[in-house]
């Protein structure tokens, strides 16, 4: 199968603690085209991160740390790459806690390379958007990310200056900064940022 370059010139992070699973993923992902690394464990992963762009995949069930633990620990340190999770035993409130964590995906083993695929790739395209909405999100300081979450709550910003012991002037200040910061002109717009934040995960003050 020939893929775009574009999409090549993502690397693929694998963790798995089997070794056998995590070889047959690294040559997979090889003879696409791809550039790889691979990790034995969720805390060599931990240890050598960088900015390098690609997707991460992923087993939940790991010794020591666990594909959730994994993502939770990358949301507190803010390093966002889009990430798909594979399981051998899976159940729903696994699945919404890997949604909420801020996955792209989650796939039961064993895994059909094709389904694999198409997910990985799938992740990384709806990434790109994401990234530019995380990147504008992460420069709104700590009480901008405070008045972010209450006003796509609807909250007005009277109440916000209730509920954050400020001047309703003070607050109009931040509003202002996280709709130019955010680059949108409208609390409609403010909205549909959301979605896009879902790579944040538990890092997003709104899902706190």
């Amino acid at each position: 199968m020939l893929l775009d370059k574009t999409l090549l010139d993502n690397t693929i992070f694998i963790v798995d603690d089997d070794e056998n699973i995590l070889n047959s993923l690294v040559v997979f992902f090889d003879l696409l085209g791809f550039k790889t690394r691979s990790f034995s464990s969720a805390v060599d992963y931990l240890k050598q991160l960088d900015d390098t762009q690609g997707c991460l995949v992923c087993d939940i069930s790991m010794p020591d740390m666990t594909g959730m633990d994994l993502l939770s620990e990358l949301n507190k340190v803010a390093h966002l790459r889009p990430t798909v999770f594979i399981t051998g035993v899976s159940t729903v409130k696994m699945a919404v806690e890997a949604m909420k964590l801020g996955a792209a995906d989650f796939i039961e083993k064993p895994v059909s390379t094709d389904v694999l695929l198409d997910r990985v790739m799938g992740a990384i395209d709806n990434f790109k958007p994401s990234l530019v909405a995380v990147n504008d999100y992460k420069t709104l300081t700590p009480k901008e990310c405070e008045v972010f979450d209450l006003i796509i709550k609807g909250v007005t910003n009277h109440d916000i200056a209730q509920q954050l012991c400020s001047s309703i002037s003070t607050v109009e200040k931040h509003r202002a900064s996280v709709m130019k910061k955010m680059n949108v002109d409208s609390l409609a717009l403010l909205i549909t940022t959301l979605p896009k934040l879902k790579p944040l995960g538990s890092a997003l003050a709104c899902n706190a």
